[in-house]
């Protein structure tokens, strides 16, 4: 993969999609985090003129750091919803490179109040998997992958959750198999593990993510409504001038 832009050198709150995503969804996440002092590196799939706009608007807009990265990928049918999903973790290696610290996060994300990084070299969100027959999914739903961690002395546990991804099969849940695969071999003594108190998908107050899942992205008026406050970009100085 060729990766090209401005890479971070510092911790940040990460997040991975492709243009659509990053029109829908990056304002609410970058400004949600601008209230809480949190830089934010984003990597963009096939940007667009709109992808490079709306990043100036918000980084003259935000008192935070904003980074962006970008690569360029043909379109390839049904894998392409596992290849986005994916997308941030081909990217961490490189990204943990330079920002020495990196939460990896969904795009569609908000923070609703601060946190801190962990002291251990990596985190994750273990979970009961969904009773179904289907062993792929079962395995797949071991870990939430809203939510990841790792800091420069993880970068081998970074390369091995890419590698995994990268031995397919390139489909829904791939993320988080490979994630379950590689996390069951770290020494639970390096991990913090996250659950619903830190990132939760019915907006539970208190928690530190709020995260759309499926369709509550669309038609939760709670996720709705916190989308709306943190979209600043909608009324921000910038854009009226433009």
């Amino acid at each position: 993969m060729h990766i090209y832009g401005e890479a971070p050198t510092h911790p940040v709150v990460f997040a991975a999609c492709d243009s659509n995503y990053f029109k829908d969804h990056a304002a609410p996440l970058i400004y949600s985090c601008d209230d809480i002092g949190k830089d934010v590196h984003i990597h963009v799939c096939n940007p667009t003129q709109e992808t490079y706009d709306i990043a100036n608007i918000i980084n003259t807009d935000t008192n935070i750091k904003l980074t962006l990265t970008f690569n360029d990928h043909p379109d390839q049918g049904r894998e392409m919803r596992a290849y986005y999903a994916s997308l941030r973790f081909f990217v961490l290696p490189t990204i943990l490179q330079t920002a020495k610290k990196v939460l990896t996060v969904d795009v569609d994300c908000m923070f609703m109040r601060d946190f801190d990084f962990p002291e251990t070299p990596a985190g994750y969100f273990p979970r009961e998997p969904l009773n179904t027959g289907n062993d792929w999914e079962r395995e797949g739903t071991r870990v939430a992958a809203g939510v990841v961690y790792m800091d420069e002395r993880a970068i081998n546990i970074a390369h091995a959750v890419s590698d995994r991804i990268q031995k397919g099969p390139m489909q829904w849940f791939i993320d988080q198999v490979a994630l379950s695969d590689i996390f069951r071999l770290v020494d639970e003594k390096h991990i913090t593990k996250y659950d619903t108190q830190f990132m939760d998908w019915e907006f539970l107050d208190g928690t530190v993510i709020w995260t759309g899942k499926g369709p509550r992205k669309y038609d939760n008026p709670k996720y709705l409504e916190a989308k709306n406050f943190y979209n600043r970009i909608e009324g921000s100085t910038v854009r009226q001038w433009t």
